[in-house]
């Protein structure tokens, strides 16, 4: 091992250190290293709402897109509280930064893409992707070779569907769904929404890079949800399973 590797991981390694201890977080997220490639392991990545951690937003932020189904009042109120607690809003210097459609893209969810040019993204997450929103994605990704060097979760979109596989790190669904829309099921998951919600944003922030659409990538999924089971979404017309699609399964 020549001198600039050996730099290179010892730098990593205080990084991933200084990170990790700076979020004061209770749970365990192990992060591997192999030769020049920092990893995450799937691992139950869930922080209490209640347990207060501050990040700064000095390496960047993660951008949260509430979109239908996400963006009434008191949601969002309730979301905000639990990122402010977690995280810190990027407006107050914290890691986050939320973004409602279509209040704050003046009903253009194309719009987003320049907020994405203007800032240092760490991971994009929505919820609720309204229509027309992969397009964006394709040309963020376009804009940077289709390598953003950071990922882009999808959580219960209201976008076509091939689009949201082609353009985001995974997507995850009802498993009633199909055509089914969000507003005529009502709120999602009540709590469990709002733990999924922290636990994307700690992967998304520690994340080197993209998450690899790869064997682990199931588990890395089910790791953000926590108890409740994920499965990977199966096409009801060809049968295929879908690498980067999974669907939740209905609370009981």
């Amino acid at each position: 091992m020549n001198l600039k590797t050996c730099l290179f991981k010892m730098a990593m390694v205080m990084l991933a250190f200084v990170s990790v201890s700076c979020a004061k977080k209770n749970t365990d997220t192990a992060v591997v290293y192999s030769d020049d490639v920092i990893k995450i392991n799937p691992s139950d990545v869930s922080i209490e709402r209640n347990h207060s951690v501050k990040w700064s937003d000095d390496e960047g932020i993660v951008l949260v897109v509430f979109g239908y189904g996400f963006n009434d009042s008191e949601f969002l109120a309730e979301a905000k509280r639990v990122i402010s607690s977690a995280y810190g809003l990027s407006e107050n210097g914290g890691l986050v930064r939320c973004v409602v459609f279509p209040d704050d893209l003046h009903n253009r969810i194309s719009n987003f893409r320049q907020i994405v040019d203007e800032n240092n993204v760490r991971g994009i997450i929505v919820f609720g992707a309204p229509e027309g929103c992969h397009l964006t994605f394709a040309k963020i990704r376009e804009d940077r070779n289709n390598n953003p060097l950071f990922s882009i979760f999808s959580f219960f979109p209201q976008d076509d569907v091939l689009g949201q596989e082609g353009t985001c790190s995974f997507v995850l669904d009802h498993e009633s769904a199909g055509g089914v829309n969000l507003e005529e099921q009502g709120q999602v998951m009540d709590e469990d929404i709002f733990n999924i919600l922290v636990s994307a944003i700690r992967y998304a922030a520690l994340l080197p890079s993209e998450l690899p659409v790869d064997g682990e990538l199931h588990s890395h999924v089910q790791s953000i949800v926590g108890h409740r089971k994920v499965h990977r979404y199966v096409d009801g017309e060809t049968g295929i399973q879908v690498r980067n699609h999974f669907v939740i399964e209905s609370s009981e």
